[in-house]
């Protein structure tokens, strides 16, 4: 299951109504996002949620490029919230490995 698969089932076990805005150009093996976010989510009486999905390791990456192109602050200014989201694998040596879920807002 992809980091964006992961993070849209979690969205909706926590009761957000959301959506993937992520495109893959066709004929091409290229993804893009909408203004650096892969999922927006609403939910009643809380802002809209722009997430950046991605593995553990990659989140440092992910937030740098997002405020260096201006998307975080572009999501800002309109009032969305803005969080990048890393999933990795941990637990304790010897016992079995559960995906664990890092979440940066911005």
């Amino acid at each position: 299951m992809s980091p964006t698969a992961r993070s849209l089932q979690y969205l909706r076990a926590l009761g957000y109504k959301a959506e993937v805005v992520e495109k893959t150009i066709p004929k091409t093996f290229i993804k893009k996002d909408l203004w650096g976010a892969d999922i927006l989510a609403v939910k009643s009486g809380e802002l809209i949620l722009a997430v950046q999905c991605t593995s553990g390791s990659n989140v440092s990456a992910r937030i740098q490029k997002l405020n260096e192109n201006g998307f975080t602050q572009l999501w800002k200014s309109v009032g969305v919230s803005i969080e990048v989201w890393g999933w990795r694998k941990a637990g304790p040596r010897g016992q079995r490995k559960v995906w664990q879920l890092r979440r940066e807002a911005l």
